[in-house]
């Protein structure tokens, strides 16, 4: 097993049983961690540690799946890491669409992976997926374009006239998939819009600009393992610093969107908003 893991420079290490966290300012059954340090055992899968932004190791579970111990890796585990290391994580997919980039944030099941798939399969550049780190610099938000593959279910795949074929379900049994992307950014790309997608039972799209306490608010929420800042307080204290500078540069909308509206046809509603025309 020689699982993928988003951040090229951090020394990964399959090991018979992972450290513990020394001193936690957290723990609990699954979770330990403080500032630097974090481990998780995740049952039916295996065990994990990450400490100092560049050291992770992994036990997994006899029986344990390469995609299974993956999706944690790339998921709690590269959290954990991004926040040791002070990057901000927010819960959101991203893109550049005709020299605009633009964050796509929202609750699972809101559209952020099928709609930037969309997106970039009709030629906009692929920056992330699910994950969104950013950095500061010159004073600006900028997003590392990390990921190099898309979540997408069977549904979506369908509507964008994509093959499921040959491609690594993300958890045995499930119709959720790994898609290849193809990585266009090598460089930070400045942030430039957001989006929060909410989802209706019924109703027409609506859209609302967000600013001041709103966008904040709409922003902290998105932070990508808020849970884990408790135990990480240089971090917390980081991050709200720099969501206040975001929405003082960053034009950040709240979008309702119908249950049953298609990809495609949502993917031209916001592009609209996105170019404005």
């Amino acid at each position: 097993m020689n699982p993928v893991f988003p951040l090229s420079d951090v020394t990964l290490r399959r090991v018979d049983a992972p450290r513990r966290v020394a001193n936690p300012l957290y723990a609990d059954s699954f979770w330990q961690m403080n500032q630097q340090a974090f481990a998780m055992v995740v049952e039916g899968v295996g065990a994990f540690y990450a400490c100092n932004g560049n050291e992770v190791e992994y036990a997994p579970e006899a029986g344990a799946s390469r995609a299974s111990v993956e999706l944690y890796l790339n998921g709690s585990v590269y959290g954990a890491i991004l926040h040791q290391r002070g990057i901000l994580p927010l819960h959101g997919s991203s893109f550049t669409e005709q020299g605009r980039t633009v964050m796509l944030c929202g609750e699972s099941g809101a559209g952020k992976s099928s709609l930037t798939a969309a997106f970039c399969l009709d030629g906009a550049e692929f920056l992330t997926d699910d994950v969104t780190p950013l950095v500061f610099e010159n004073g600006q938000p900028h997003i590392l374009p990390l990921s190099d593959r898309i979540k997408l279910w069977r549904d979506c795949l369908a509507q964008l006239e994509r093959d499921e074929q040959g491609l690594v379900p993300i958890w045995e049994g499930e119709s959720k998939y790994y898609f290849p992307m193809e990585k266009g950014a090598q460089q930070s790309r400045p942030l430039q819009q957001v989006f929060v997608i909410g989802v209706s039972e019924e109703g027409s799209l609506s859209h609302t600009p967000l600013d001041g306490i709103e966008a904040f608010t709409a922003l902290r929420n998105e932070i990508y393992r808020w849970e884990y800042l408790p135990a990480m307080p240089e971090s917390e204290k980081r991050y709200l610093q720099q969501l206040l500078e975001i929405t003082k540069q960053v034009s950040i909308t709240k979008i309702t969107r119908p249950k049953n509206i298609g990809v495609l046809e949502m993917k031209q509603k916001l592009k609209h908003l996105i170019l404005g025309f």
